[in-house]
């Protein structure tokens, strides 16, 4: 069978107008076959030279010192793993995201890029065997899981190459080489676009109408009673 190089990066996330996911140190190992014995392995820490700050996943990594105080540029370290590498071009990684920083890197460098013949996601096909989510498959939890002892550090590229080809040796061909239906999106009926009614006529402002002239109301005269005759005016 055909040797696999797997491997593992670490790298400091873009974060400013440079967009750039650094790397800061390359691990692999070379494997007979997936989830064969380790035959050799590589590591290198590369110096820091793109951004000045550090994301927060970046600041916890157990070896950033060995990068900050290095002095490995990029172009170094990838010379001396492709040099490592030989003809090897099957690789295997955990997770989907690493061959894509690797890309970037080599682009913002302008350093040529090996075109691998395979490429094994082992964290796809640990959830695939396990019938688990990929998302819910993190490294440390596959260890776990399969009771490999955990003797070292966890975000160590090297490291963490060795744990996922060890988690190899409990995987299927037929795990290898999943792959997830592809999600089909609903091709839904476009929406009419709404047709606003037209404009309302300016209403034609209403004639004045005439002052009305007040309604003066007669006022009721009051009727005075009868004054009393006196005693003069009844002996006439």
């Amino acid at each position: 069978m055909t040797a696999v190089i797997v491997m593992d990066l670490e790298w400091n996330r873009s974060y400013d107008k440079k967009r750039l996911d650094e790397i800061l140190q390359i691990g692999a190992v070379r494997v007979a076959h997936p989830g064969g014995p380790i035959l050799s392995s590589f590591n290198a820490f590369v110096k820091p030279r793109v951004h000045k700050r550090f994301d927060p996943g970046a600041r916890k990594l157990p070896d950033l010192r060995e990068s900050i105080d290095c002095d490995t540029a990029f172009t170094e370290a990838w010379a001396a793993f492709t040099d490592w590498c030989g003809d090897e071009r099957v690789f295997a990684f955990w997770g989907p995201d690493d061959f894509s920083v690797i890309r970037q890197n080599c682009a913002f460098w302008d350093v040529p890029v090996f075109e691998p013949e395979k490429v094994y996601n082992y964290q796809r096909a640990f959830a695939h065997a396990c019938g688990v989510p990929t998302s819910a498959s993190a490294l440390w939890r596959a260890v776990d899981y399969l009771n490999i002892p955990d003797i070292f550090d966890f975000h160590n590229a090297l490291y963490d190459a060795m744990y996922t080809a060890l988690i190899g040796a409990w995987l299927r061909q037929e795990d290898l080489d999943y792959e997830p239906p592809r999600r089909v999106k609903r091709l839904l009926p476009r929406k009419q676009k709404k047709v606003s009614p037209p404009p309302a006529p300016a209403e034609q402002p209403a004639a004045e109408a005439e002052p009305k002239k007040p309604v003066r109301r007669r006022r009721k005269r009051r009727r005075r009673a009868p004054k009393p005759e006196t005693a003069l005016e009844k002996s006439r």
